[in-house]
């Protein structure tokens, strides 16, 4: 019951962060509604679900390092989507608590554990973890245009329990293919790279 609750909302803000992108990444530029539309990019669907088939398993590579002793963290694995005049988006739900308390099978740890201090903590060691992943693997896409965006949506679900207070957090990495192209497996500019990605939390 807990866990339809779980992928329920995770739909809902599904919806509500792809809304977000639209309003955020699509200028209305790219709906030429004149009547004299030109005819589509002829898209190799194909090729592109192999690229984000490699994406995802990244990304569930770097949620796996991040939440190692807990492997019951992830409610959802990442699954990737191609947004024809947008790009790709990357969705995945982890909750946060559950990979810091007593599960029946785990590593046992107290509740205490999980302050907020060590949440924020490994938010960011994910957060970072999934820029570099981007920087990396963002040349899989070459069938995108240089205005498409690539996009991870990151959910934390952070209570373990019906009864206590909640914590989520949505955090949204956009980035457009030109800079994966242009800053794409460059370490040395890393930091570059990070300051040219969209970052939404809330």
């Amino acid at each position: 019951m807990e866990e339809s609750g779980l992928m329920h909302r995770a739909l809902k803000r599904n919806v509500a962060a792809l809304l977000l992108l639209s309003i955020l990444g699509l200028p209305l530029a790219a709906y030429p509604f004149d009547g004299k539309q030109t005819a589509e990019k002829k898209i190799d669907y194909a090729a592109i679900q192999q690229g984000i088939l490699q994406f995802e398993t990244a990304i569930n590579e770097v949620i796996g390092s991040t939440f190692h002793s807990s492997p019951f963290a992830v409610v959802q694995k990442t699954k990737g989507a191609y947004l024809n005049g947008y790009g790709i988006s990357f969705t995945f739900l982890v909750n946060i608590h559950r990979a810091m308390v007593t599960t029946p099978f785990g590593r046992k740890q107290s509740r205490a554990a999980a302050t907020p201090e060590l949440k924020k903590k490994i938010t960011e060691e994910l957060k970072e973890k999934l820029i570099r992943a981007l920087q990396n693997h963002g040349k899989n896409f070459p069938q995108l245009a240089n205005q498409d965006h690539v996009t991870i949506i990151a959910f934390i679900e952070d209570r373990n329990f019906p009864d206590e207070p909640s914590a989520n957090k949505t955090i949204i990495l956009n980035s457009l293919k030109k800079d994966l192209d242009e800053l794409g497996n460059s370490g040395e500019r890393f930091e570059e790279f990070k300051k040219r990605i969209k970052i939404v939390e809330y």
